[in-house]
């Protein structure tokens, strides 16, 4: 008696087959995506900066804590886009933030305008400790109303988180502007400040500000 031939076995279509080839190329799509959505967002920020500067719908503070942050972009204080204070006979202050803590050799002032105000400067570490690091007569000289105060942080702070930074424009009698903050590691790069909060700000905005994180997908 012979054997009924056996029937091939019903091959699944739908059951999911992934190799560690499929998961890369998902990976790597994935992160083309993400790039594409990153640089999509980055050029409408742009275009709506340039809608605001050919046809502005509102009056953008200026000199306020917000122009303290990023790098350096007022050369001499005239375009608004440095922290000013309120007043010209007062001592202000201005303290910033970073990302993150970060092993600096100098602390980066870019002055501007009234160049040679700052009278103290202090720095926080992760854990909150405060510790002065200069104190007395700035002595930053100006070129074209911009100057450049580096601050050695001592080796004894092995990070740094905040910067407070004291000013007094009364005995220049003018405004003394700051432009932007850095951290300078003994690598030689720089990371800039992204908050702030200040004691006043001459252009009568907010008194802190803080920009905007790159979300998740900035790992990419």
């Amino acid at each position: 008696m012979s054997t009924p031939p056996v029937s091939p076995r019903p091959r699944l279509w739908l059951r999911p087959q992934f190799s560690l080839g499929t998961l890369f190329w998902l990976m790597l799509l994935a992160g083309l995506a993400a790039l594409w959505w990153k640089d999509r967002s980055r050029l409408e920020q742009r275009i709506a900066k340039l809608e605001q500067m050919v046809a502005p719908t509102t009056m953008q503070p200026l000199w306020g804590a917000a122009d303290i942050l990023g790098p350096p972009d007022d050369p001499t204080g005239g375009a608004g886009k440095s922290w000013c204070p309120a007043r010209s006979s007062a001592v202000d202050w201005v303290e910033v933030g970073f990302d993150s803590s970060v092993a600096a050799s100098t602390i980066d002032l870019y002055e501007t305008y009234s160049v040679g105000c700052v009278t103290e400067v202090l720095v926080i570490d992760r854990s909150g400790n405060e510790t002065s690091i200069w104190k007395g007569t700035d002595p930053t000289l100006p070129t074209l109303r911009t100057g450049l105060f580096r601050v050695p942080v001592p080796a004894t702070i092995k990070s740094v988180q905040r910067v407070k930074i004291h000013v007094d424009s009364s005995a220049k009698g003018s405004w003394a502007c700051i432009d932007a903050v850095g951290l300078t590691t003994p690598a030689g790069k720089t990371r800039w400040a992204t908050s702030s909060t200040a004691s006043t700000v001459y252009g009568g905005g907010s008194l802190s500000a803080a920009i905007e994180q790159d979300p998740w997908y900035a790992i990419w």
